[in-house]
């Protein structure tokens, strides 16, 4: 109320010194009916959106509608009959029609300045309700990348999930596979953000699904490929690692075109190939399931393109051979130890430059049994 009061006192001694100075003389009574009203006309005009106004804006809001109000004022009252009707109007035709426009310059400069800061409002309210979704859908893909890994005697096994959006298109997983076997996969979708997201939800959901009924792990990459072909679209696909390892360090494994993981022994790397093509371009691939033989202290580390492809200020990639030599300088500690190393690595070659692509990385570390050391 105060400041309705203010505005309207404000207009109506506007309008007197406009009209003083135009006219050459007072004409208290006219002027505060028309200052009056203009400004209360003028304020109830912008009154719908003014309370939202941020407060540096309130104040040069409140002088604009005071002029306008004291302009369109002046304006009626030069224009009406009591200063000499017609004649009257004439003779001041220059200062009516002056002020005429400015108060429709004012006029829009205020209709503007509401509209835009109308939509801004609405683009920032959208934008939160968009980001409170990321928000929420972070949290759930969270949930789904699991962070505790099962605890074994003969294997050591970590993974670590980094998006480059709020939400990205890697997958990983590490689950018991019966009694004495471990199961794990890595997957990268293509594209990124929420479309990635969704598709990688699918892609876990299915293999879950198909590895519940089926332990070939050939006939389990043929049919999530079929079920992506059917419910997504020709340029959704995924790059897909899926292994099985067994308490006597018997390593089962498809590699749906993805990157080859390494397996670090002793002092040569072996790299994990072969298998047959990403998930979801054609129906009818084949894949072929892999086997090799672990040593004592094997280690395979399991990683997608964002971690080679990461690229530091100068676009210079990490690259294999940097992953390669963090591996050998770490090799004797824990998969958690080797994961760390790694991502450490990786986060000083890109240290100030931007993460372009999801980055997940998948360490296990099998070793003997306490039997079959005694033996």
């Amino acid at each position: 109320m105060i400041r309705e009061a203010l505005l309207l006192l404000g207009g109506t001694i506007a309008a007197l010194f406009l009209l003083w100075y135009l006219h050459g003389e007072w004409q208290p009574l006219w002027a505060l009916v028309c200052g009056l009203f203009a400004v209360l006309f003028v304020r109830r005009m912008v009154a719908p959106t003014y309370e939202s106004f941020p407060d540096f804006l309130k104040r040069p809001l409140d002088a604009s509608v005071v002029l306008l109000g004291a302009i369109v004022a002046t304006w009626a009252t030069l224009a009406w009959p009591r200063f000499g009707g017609f004649p009257y109007a004439l003779s001041v035709w220059r200062e009516a029609v002056a002020l005429l426009a400015v108060g429709v310059f004012l006029g829009l400069a205020l209709a503007s300045v509401i509209y835009t800061h109308t939509r801004l409002e609405k683009e920032i309210a959208q934008r939160e309700r968009l980001e409170e979704d990321l928000r929420l859908a972070k949290g759930i893909q969270e949930s789904l990348l699991r962070s505790d890994f099962p605890e074994l005697p003969w294997v050591e096994a970590h993974a670590l999930n980094i998006p480059s959006r709020s939400v990205g298109g890697d997958y990983y997983e590490i689950f018991e596979a019966g009694p004495g076997c471990l199961g794990f996969a890595v997957g990268d979708v293509s594209g990124k953000g929420v479309a990635a997201a969704l598709l990688m939800s699918t892609l876990q959901s299915s293999f879950l699904g198909v590895c519940d009924s089926e332990s070939d792990l050939a006939e389990v990459c043929r049919r999530v490929n079929q079920f992506l072909v059917k419910r997504t679209s020709p340029e959704r696909y995924a790059t897909f690692f899926v292994g099985r390892l067994s308490q006597e360090g018997c390593l089962e494994y498809v590699n749906a075109g993805h990157n080859p993981p390494l397996l670090r022994r002793r002092d040569e790397f072996l790299r994990l190939s072969g298998g047959g093509m990403p998930l979801g371009l054609f129906a009818d691939a084949t894949y072929e399931q892999q086997r090799i033989d672990l040593s004592a202290d094997d280690l395979i580390l399991t990683y997608t393109d964002g971690v080679t492809e990461s690229m530091n200020r100068a676009e210079e990639e990490f690259g294999e051979d940097r992953l390669r030599e963090t591996i050998v300088q770490h090799a004797g500690g824990s998969a958690k130890n080797v994961l760390d190393a790694v991502l450490d690595a990786v986060g000083t070659h890109t240290a100030g430059a931007e993460q372009f692509d999801d980055l997940t990385l998948l360490v296990l570390r099998w070793s003997h049994t306490k039997e079959e050391t005694t033996d």
